[in-house]
C-alpha cells in the first residue's frame, strides 16, 4: 500500500490519510511518499511502518546506528538535525494550539551541542544472557556492543561488562544494568532478582577504570519498574561529585540528573536571566536543590519546595555543603507550603514531572507576579497553561532539545 505522508504525529510518526482513515507510520517523514506495513488496525485508524521509501524527502539521512529498524528508541534518526528541530518547534506549537484554542508563537528550538554520545545515564536490559534494549512496545530483546546516545565510556563499560559474564551464570539472575558517568565518575547499577557477589567485578572493572563504584540493587518485581527494593554499596564510589556554577554537589546512581548536561546549562542560564538581586523566587518540585542552589547565586532569596524526604535531604546537605544562607529547602506539599510563603515571593519557578502541576496546583499560583514553567511533556504544559490563559500573558515559549534522535522536547 502507497501513502503520502502529511503531517507528523506525537511521537515522531509519520501520518497518512487513506480513505478517510488516519495511518501512523514509522521511518516516515513528511512529504514522502512510502510503501506501507500494516503493524496493528485499529479500525478508524492504524500503526503501519515504511518498508520503502517511494520518494524520499531531502531531509532524510541514513541513521548511523545499525539497531535503528529494530530498537525504537531513535526513533527519528532518519530525520536530519534541522528538520528534527522543525519537528519539536512545530510540535510544541501544535500541541498548544489545539489543547488552549489560541495561537502562540514558539520560538526555535534551543539545539544540543551534541546529537550522539551525549547521554550520562543508560539502562540496559538482560535476558537470556544478552544485554540491550527491548524493541518497542513488546519483549524482545535487541543486543548491542553500543548505543550512539551514550558516552564514549559508557560504551566501553558496556562492552567490559558483556566480556565479563561471557561465561558466567550469574547474568541469568541479573534484569538490568544501570550505567551512569559524570565528569570521569562512574556508577554502575546491577539489578538482580536475588543476592550475587559482585566483587570480582568490580575488581575486574576497577582495573580499567579507577573512579568507579558498584551497587547491587534486588529487585522482585515483574513490572518494568528498574530500580525498586534494597540498593546495596558494594564497592568504590558512592557517588559522583560535581561542581556547576560555582557550586558543589553530589548524584548518586538512583537520583535525577539530566542526561544531557550541556543543554541542562542552558536551561539554567535561560532562567538566570529572569531572575534580579532583588527577587524572592519560590522553586517548586525543587528536587535535590541544584536549580534552587543555582537561583541562590542571584536572587535576594529562594524557597525550594520538595515532597520526597530523600530528595529534601540532598537539597538540605548541599545547601550546607556550600555554605548557602539565602535559600530555605522545605520538605511538604506544594498547596500546604505555597501558601506560607507566597505573599513574599514575586516568581514562582515549577519544574513539574512529566504528568505536569494539575488544576490544583495551577488554580492557586495565580496570584503571582511572574511564572517560569520548565516541562518535559507539551501535553501536560498546554494542559496546566489552560488554568492560566486568561490572567497571564505567555511572553515567550523556548523548546529546548535535551533528547536529540528522538521526539522527546522540553518546554
Amino acid at each position: 500500500m502507497l501513502a503520502n505522508i502529511i503531517d507528523y504525529g506525537m511521537d515522531g510518526m509519520g501520518i497518512a490519510k487513506i480513505d478517510g482513515k488516519t495511518y501512523f507510520v514509522s521511518n516516515a517523514m513528511i512529504g514522502e511518499t512510502v510503501e506501507l506495513e500494516i503493524l496493528s488496525d485499529k479500525g478508524r485508524y492504524a500503526f503501519a511502518r515504511a518498508v520503502k521509501v517511494v520518494e524520499p524527502s531531502k531531509d532524510r539521512v541514513t541513521p548511523p546506528c545499525p539497531y535503528f529498524r529494530e530498537c525504537g528508541g531513535c526513533s527519528i534518526m532518519h530525520i536530519s538535525y534541522p528538520h528534527q528541530l522543525k519537528y519539536k518547534r512545530l510540535l510544541v506549537e501544535k500541541t498548544l494550539k489545539k489543547i488552549l484554542n489560541i495561537d502562540l508563537k514558539v520560538q526555535d528550538v534551543v539545539p544540543s551541542d551534541q546529537v550522539q554520545n551525549y547521554r550520562n545515564k543508560i539502562s540496559l536490559s538482560v535476558r537470556d544472557g544478552a544485554l540491550g534494549f527491548f524493541r518497542s512496545s513488546s519483549k524482545d530483546l535487541i543486543e548491542i556492543d553500543a548505543c550512539l546516545l551514550a558516552k564514549d565510556r559508557i560504551n566501553d563499560l558496556i562492552n567490559e561488562i558483556k566480556n565479563y559474564y561471557l561465561d558466567k551464570d550469574d547474568l541469568k539472575k541479573i534484569k538490568n544494568i544501570v550505567i551512569r558517568e559524570i565528569a570521569d565518575q562512574i556508577l554502575i547499577g546491577v539489578v538482580a532478582v536475588c543476592n550475587i557477589d559482585l566483587r570480582e567485578l568490580y575488581a575486574c572493572l576497577h582495573s580499567k577504570f579507577d573512579r568507579l563504584g558498584v551497587y547491587l540493587i534486588i529487585n522482585t518485581r515483574k513490572d518494568s519498574v528498574v530500580i525498586s527494593g534494597k540498593v546495596k554499596h558494594v564497592a568504590g564510589l558512592k557517588q559522583i561529585s560535581i561542581e556547576n556554577y560555582d557550586i558543589k554537589y553530589k548524584v548518586d546512581l538512583v537520583g535525577f540528573h539530566q542526561v544531557n548536561e550541556n543543554v541542562q546549562n542552558k536551561i539554567y542560564d535561560e532562567i538566570l536571566s529572569y531572575v534580579d538581586d532583588q527577587a524572592s523566587v519560590i522553586n517548586a518540585f525543587s528536587g535535590a536543590g541544584l536549580l534552587s542552589a543555582i537561583i541562590s547565586k542571584k536572587a535576594k532569596r529562594v524557597y525550594g519546595i520538595e515532597i520526597v524526604p530523600a530528595s529534601h535531604k540532598s537539597a538540605q546537605e548541599l545547601k550546607q555543603i556550600n555554605k548557602i544562607e539565602n535559600m530555605t529547602n522545605i520538605l511538604g506539599d506544594f498547596d500546604t507550603e505555597f501558601r506560607r510563603v507566597a505573599d513574599e515571593c514575586s516568581l514562582l519557578v515549577l519544574d513539574p514531572p512529566k504528568k505536569g502541576c494539575g488544576e490544583h496546583v495551577m488554580r492557586q499560583i495565580s496570584h503571582i507576579k511572574d511564572i517560569i514553567y520548565i516541562s518535559c511533556n507539551p501535553i501536560s504544559l498546554a494542559k496546566d497553561l489552560q488554568f492560566l490563559k486568561n490572567d497571564y500573558i505567555i511572553e515567550k515559549i523556548i523548546p529546548i532539545d535535551i533528547f536529540p534522535n528522538t521526539p522527546n522536547v522540553e518546554t
